[in-house]
């Protein structure tokens, strides 16, 4: 076991929990008695999981020790770390009052589209959830937490979208402003700027880097550099998005008779073989057998 949980209750459940299955992301609602839980030093470090996890405290607080950052983190906050440099999580006592309550969102890690670096910065410490964007972030957050069995079938992976997006943006704006641990230079909001004006135009075909930097008044090979600070491309990025767009489509209920071309085009791929080759590639299903078991799976959940 790669963690030694402890804890002075005698019945030996540490946690409550509940799921909410979102599509591209999962909600995990727990609430835990006082504990803590630790990776012994004889323990070697668990091979990357390839995701990030986001916890907004709903109750309580809790101290995290990640890497060499140690943290309190209480409602208000968000806290973003991967399993990889877990060390430590405690939830102390609070005086016999309400268990500690958070709600835990798992990310995977290729749909964050910062480098190690950026993410390094915000990663095992406190966030607050101030400004429009971690305001709406944190209620958004709560509100799926607090959902009471009503949502449809349909509904997860739409709000999964959404939340993938604000977690985006609140993780940009949070490296933008500098508020992780390794602040990024100024032209950092340039690059932001980009990707907001990509995700305007993802539909439209004609989207390209030149078409980009001449939007932004700059070089294209200063466009590329841009990217290429961050570990990708800028037709990397635009394909990628596309295709999680794309996906999205393909898996609702509602769009299910809109023909495979038609959603492709939508998302600005004129043709479909190209299309459904970027979508092997990224997801290794086809376009279609991917959108068959997502409807079945759909037409099966109660």
């Amino acid at each position: 076991m790669p963690f030694e949980p402890a804890t002075d209750h005698r019945d030996g459940r540490v946690a409550d929990e509940r799921g909410i299955d979102l599509g591209v992301v999962r909600l995990d609602v727990k609430r835990l008695r006082p504990l803590k839980i630790t990776r012994s030093a004889r323990q070697a470090p668990p091979p990357d999981s390839g995701v990030v996890q986001l916890v907004a405290p709903l109750h309580g607080t809790m101290r995290a020790v990640w890497a060499d950052r140690h943290s309190e983190v209480g409602v208000g906050d968000l806290y973003a770390h991967d399993i990889a440099r877990f060390r430590e999580i405690t939830v102390p006592e609070n005086g016999g009052r309400e268990p500690f309550v958070m709600a835990a969102v798992t990310v995977p890690r290729p749909l964050l589209p910062f480098p190690d670096r950026q993410m390094d910065a915000v990663m095992g410490q406190e966030l607050p959830a101030t400004g429009a964007v971690g305001g709406l972030l944190n209620g958004f957050i709560r509100d799926l937490a607090e959902e009471k069995g009503t949502l449809r079938p349909s509904d997860g992976p739409r709000l999964g979208m959404i939340l993938l997006d604000l977690i985006a943006a609140f993780l940009s704006t949070t490296i933008e402003s500098g508020t992780g641990a390794a602040p990024e230079a100024p032209r950092q909001g340039l690059t932001l700027r980009i990707q907001a004006f990509i995700e305007r135009h993802l539909h439209d075909p004609d989207l390209t880097p030149r078409m980009i930097a001449a939007a932004h008044h700059i070089s294209l090979s200063y466009l590329h550099r841009l990217f290429q600070e961050r570990g990708e491309t800028v037709a990397a990025w635009i394909r990628s998005h596309r295709l999680r767009r794309a996906r999205r489509d393909l898996a609702d209920p509602v769009l299910m008779a809109s023909p495979i071309h038609v959603i492709a085009s939508r998302w600005g791929f004129s043709h479909s073989a190209a299309f459904s080759r970027a979508f092997r590639t990224a997801y290794g299903i086809s376009p279609r057998d991917f959108r068959t078991r997502a409807l079945l799976s759909d037409a099966s959940s109660p």
